[in-house]
């Protein structure tokens, strides 16, 4: 392109006798097909100089746009574009989960999370499963979750929680180790292969830990002794056309609630909802709770009713 500007420009001023600037303005608007007007009289000779023009110029363009086409559509390019997208929307990210692997126990973490419209961001070491997330449309970053420059580029500083689903106990250990040492307040839950590893967990930080195959075998233990009660469960909790479901509010500083007994709180009678449980700030639970017991600030209520009976109850509870 600064070619045929520099030829365009040179060819005027040499066949057409025009100035400098003329010839450099007429080199442009012929280049540009925009063709307001001729800035001089042109000859035969300056007429076939046009022509070429126009066509070179034409050409380059068209060469131009389909590769800038060409690399945009390239899968290397594209998936470095995403990749750096993904990196600008991670620094923007605040109370939000960090996932470390996307194996089968970590893709449905994020699928929960993606369902229940909680924000979220993946980190993974295999470039596959990371293209796979961004197929999905979730945030996801390369690399190695115990790096502190990737937990890092995961504004760990300001995420609400940590979620450890790499496949070995050691990866996850490291990772939760390095998570709590740049944001010790973090909310981290992991996941364990084995049974003894739990107390390293818990006293590395980790305020759940899981272990998939005792989960398993609990679960199915119970479709044998309590098989309706896992069967409401069940209905509560997953995604499903039954119209009830379970869910937990934080009572905020200045929320109605605050500092009013549960059977004043109007809880049952203006929305319908049924209080199941009560956490305190102190993490002690009360089950099945007194109709006396006042709310107070930091406690959670954990509720049974309709998906509407509980937005409407959130808006109220969680009152900021």
């Amino acid at each position: 392109m600064v070619i045929l500007l520099l030829t365009g420009t040179i060819g005027y001023r040499v066949l057409c006798h025009l100035s400098w600037l003329d010839s450099f303005y007429f080199t442009v608007i012929t280049m540009s097909t925009v063709g307001y007007r001729e800035v001089g009289e042109l000859d035969g000779l300056g007429k076939l100089f046009t022509i070429c023009l126009i066509f070179s110029g034409v050409g380059v363009l068209a060469y131009s746009v389909s590769t800038t086409l060409e690399l945009l559509l390239d899968e290397q390019h594209r998936t470095y574009f995403t990749h750096l997208l993904n990196r600008r929307r991670s620094k923007t990210m605040e109370q939000h989960y960090i996932v470390c692997g996307l194996g089968r126990v970590g893709r449905s973490v994020c699928q929960e999370l993606h369902d229940s419209n909680i924000p979220f961001l993946v980190v993974d070491s295999n470039p596959d499963r990371v293209q796979s997330a961004n197929a999905l449309g979730w945030v996801s970053l390369l690399g190695d979750a115990s790096e502190d420059k990737i937990l890092q580029q995961a504004n760990i500083t300001k995420a609400r929680g940590l979620v450890c689903t790499v496949d070995t106990d050691a990866a996850n250990l490291f990772i939760l180790i390095s998570a709590k040492a740049l944001n010790p307040d973090l909310e981290v839950s992991a996941r364990v292969n084995e049974d003894s590893n739990v107390k390293k967990f818990e006293r590395a930080g980790a305020v759940h830990v899981y272990s998939p195959y005792s989960l398993l075998g609990r679960r199915i233990a119970r479709t044998i002794t309590r098989p309706r009660v896992l069967e409401l469960l069940d209905v509560a909790l997953e995604n499903n056309n039954f119209d009830i479901t379970i869910e937990e509010f934080t009572v905020s500083k200045s929320s109605p609630l605050a500092w009013l007994s549960l059977k004043d709180s109007g809880i049952r009678q203006n929305f319908g909802g049924v209080v199941m449980s009560v956490i305190k700030e102190d993490r002690a639970i009360v089950h099945n709770p007194d109709p006396d017991l006042v709310c107070q600030p930091g406690d959670i209520i954990i509720t049974l009713g309709t998906p509407e009976q509980l937005k409407k109850m959130r808006e109220i509870v969680e009152l900021k």
